[in-house]
């Protein structure tokens, strides 16, 4: 198991990102795209200037130790969508083969659930386009499991998250198919976090370090469809157990990264807020992982 982070708040860059992780003595760190023009072939493929970018980048991480994790596509791709899989395979393969000049093993996305069942054997149909290609590329897909930014605001009446039977059928549909855990977005759902890992351990090839802060009060008052009644924290600033998530885990011999976030809504976006609660979050973290 590795320590990780999401740089992307920084707003230093990838060429930044490493320098935080190895002045923080972080091993890896993941990063994140917004949905980026990617139609036709020409605008999949990487131009001569971004390559040797990519490459200055991938010397760096490799000069100062910190591994470049995992590269976050922000798209919420809906199946079924003729619009929406065009955009989500462009982007798809060009961030793979952005990844692959990185030496990052993964790329990860959402996916928007339908309103049947249909969604899935179409989101089948997409991934069988999409592996051939990441697996030339030698990347793993990651199907995150955390909330879109774009939806953590709204009322669960105008939005559906995914349910545990929903990833199993994923996997099954799509080998070379891993996850993206988030142990935050269990504890909202009512989702038990630690006894569902022994049927997705396997899968799972990242973990999502959010904490969940939960208005309980809100929650008895308007219930689960009402507003807003849970928010992302950093890790210890909420109600996930974290020693136990870690040595079940280790129990599991997991061997992925576990990478703290900072979606933490009361975590300014200035350099010392940000760098303080990334100091919170590996204190907080790094004894969990020894032995």
């Amino acid at each position: 198991m590795k320590l990780c982070f999401d740089a992307t708040r920084f707003g230093a860059g990838l060429e930044g990102a490493i320098d935080i992780a190895a002045q923080k003595g972080i091993p890896c760190v993941e990063y994140s795209f917004e949905p980026f023009p990617a139609g036709g072939k020409t605008g999949r493929d990487l131009k001569t200037k971004e390559r040797k970018y990519l490459e200055s980048v991938a010397a760096l991480s490799k000069e100062k130790g910190v591994e470049i994790a995992c590269l976050n596509l922000l798209y919420s791709h809906s199946p079924g969508d003729k619009n929406s899989k065009k955009k989500f395979l462009g982007m798809m393969e060009k961030l793979s083969k952005v990844a692959a000049v990185l030496k990052c093993k993964f790329v990860s996305f959402y996916l928007e659930p339908g309103a049947d069942e249909g969604w899935k054997s179409a989101f089948e149909e997409d991934f069988a386009e999409l592996l051939p290609i990441m697996q030339e590329l030698e990347v793993v897909p990651l199907l995150k499991l955390s909330t879109p930014s774009t939806t953590r605001r709204l009322s669960l009446k105008k939005w559906r998250a995914m349910e545990p039977q929903d990833w199993r059928d994923l996997l099954s549909g799509c080998s070379g198919l891993s996850l993206s855990f988030s142990p935050a977005d269990c504890v909202w759902l009512g989702i038990d976090y630690l006894q569902i890992l022994s049927g997705f351990n396997s899968a799972i090839e990242h973990v999502e370090a959010n904490d969940v802060e939960i208005n309980r009060q809100m929650l008895k008052d308007s219930g689960m469809f009402g507003p807003l009644w849970w928010r992302y924290r950093i890790p210890g600033k909420g109600v996930v157990d974290w020693s136990q998530l870690i040595e079940l885990l280790k129990l599991y011999e997991y061997k992925g990264t576990f990478s703290i976030q900072l979606d933490d809504e009361f975590v300014a976006g200035d350099m010392t807020s940000l760098e303080g609660a990334l100091d919170d979050g590996v204190k907080k973290l790094a004894p969990l992982f020894r032995g």
